[in-house]
C-alpha cells in the first residue's frame, strides 16, 4: 500500500511539472492568445489579387494563356510564389510594410496599378483570421515566457515590456533579422490554431458606395499551403479586357462580370452627390439589394 501511495504521489507531482512546463511554453500561450481573438469569415467572401505575368510576351507563355489549363498553372505559379514568401527571413521589406507575400483586396478597383491579372478569390465561411487594425495584447504570462524563452531580447535598462500587442507593426518587426526566433513562434502559434489570413489597414474604394461604414481594410495569406485550402475557388478574371483574344470559361467569365461591376458602381459613384443617388446607381447595375449585398459581402461594412 505504501509503494502505491508513493507511486500515485510520484505520479501526480510528475503530472503537475509536466502540465506548468506546458502551460509556460511561449509556444502554447501564444497561441492561446491568437486563439481568443481570431475571428470566423462566416460567409462566402470575395477577395482580389491584381499582378503582372512574368514574361508575358513570349510564345510559351502566350500559350498558357490561350488555354483554361494554361491559365490556371499561371494563376498557381503566382500564388506558390507568394506563398512561400511571407514567412521567409530572405523575403526582406522592399517597400512593403510585412515583406512579400499573397495581398488580397475586399474591392477590385483599389490595387489595379499592380498588373494586368485579377485573380478573383472565394474565402470559405469557415476559414479564420485575426484582425492587425484593432490589435491584438498578449497576456502577462505570454510575454514573459517569450522573453525568458530568449524569443526576444529584453532592453537591458527598461527589461521585459508590460504589454505587448501583436499588430500591423509586429509584421514589420519580425522582418529584422534579430527577430527570427520570434518569427518562428508566431508561425507556430498561428499554425496551430489554423489561423491563416490577416486583416490590416489599407485603402478601399468602396466609400463612395457604402458611405462612412466602409471598412478600409485588405488581408494578407499567412498560411503556407500553396493549394489555399481555405479558398472554395480561385479564378482569373480579365476586368482590363488586357487578352481580348482570349476565350474565357463559364467561371472565368462570371468572376470577370461581378469584378467589373463592382469597378464601374465605385466609378460611377465618385459623381454621386448624395446617399439616395448611390444608392439608385447600385440598384442599376444589380437589379435588387439582395445582389448587392451578396457582391458586397459582410466585410465591406455595407450591411451592417
Amino acid at each position: 500500500m505504501i509503494k502505491i501511495g508513493r507511486f500515485l504521489a510520484f505520479t501526480a507531482i510528475s503530472l503537475t511539472f509536466a502540465a506548468s512546463a506546458l502551460a509556460a511554453s511561449a509556444e502554447a500561450l501564444l497561441a492561446r492568445d491568437l486563439g481568443a481573438a481570431k475571428i470566423q469569415f462566416g460567409q462566402e467572401q470575395r477577395l482580389y489579387h491584381y499582378f503582372d505575368i512574368y514574361r508575358e510576351d513570349e510564345n510559351s507563355t502566350q500559350a498558357l494563356l490561350n488555354s483554361p489549363t494554361g491559365r490556371h498553372q499561371l494563376i498557381w505559379d503566382r500564388i506558390s510564389y507568394a506563398t512561400s514568401k511571407f514567412w521567409a527571413p530572405a523575403s526582406g521589406s522592399k517597400g512593403l510594410f510585412a515583406g512579400e507575400g499573397l495581398y488580397l483586396a475586399i474591392d477590385p478597383s483599389i490595387s489595379e496599378s499592380y498588373g494586368k491579372m485579377l485573380i478573383e478569390f472565394k474565402v470559405k465561411p469557415s476559414t479564420f483570421y485575426i484582425n492587425l487594425a484593432r490589435g491584438i495584447y498578449l497576456q502577462p504570462d505570454t510575454i514573459k515566457a517569450i522573453y525568458e524563452e530568449h524569443h526576444l531580447t529584453a532592453d537591458p535598462d527598461y527589461g521585459i515590456p508590460e504589454s505587448m500587442r501583436i499588430s500591423e507593426m509586429t509584421l514589420n518587426m519580425i522582418l529584422q533579422p534579430e527577430n527570427a526566433r520570434f518569427r518562428l513562434l508566431l508561425q507556430k502559434a498561428l499554425q496551430a490554431e489554423n489561423i491563416m489570413m490577416a486583416e490590416y489597414v489599407w485603402r478601399s474604394d468602396l466609400d463612395v458606395i457604402c458611405g462612412e461604414n466602409s471598412l478600409q481594410t485588405a488581408f494578407v495569406y499567412i498560411g503556407t499551403n500553396p493549394h489555399l485550402p481555405e479558398f472554395s475557388s480561385v479564378e482569373m478574371a480579365d476586368v482590363k479586357q488586357a487578352y481580348p483574344a482570349i476565350s474565357l470559361t463559364a467561371p472565368e467569365k462570371i468572376a470577370s462580370v461581378e469584378a467589373q461591376k463592382l469597378i464601374s458602381l465605385i466609378r460611377v459613384n465618385q459623381n454621386a452627390s448624395s446617399h439616395p443617388e448611390k444608392m439608385q446607381n447600385a440598384l442599376t447595375i444589380y437589379k435588387s439589394e439582395q445582389s448587392l449585398q451578396r457582391a458586397l459581402g459582410t466585410l465591406h461594412g455595407c450591411s451592417q
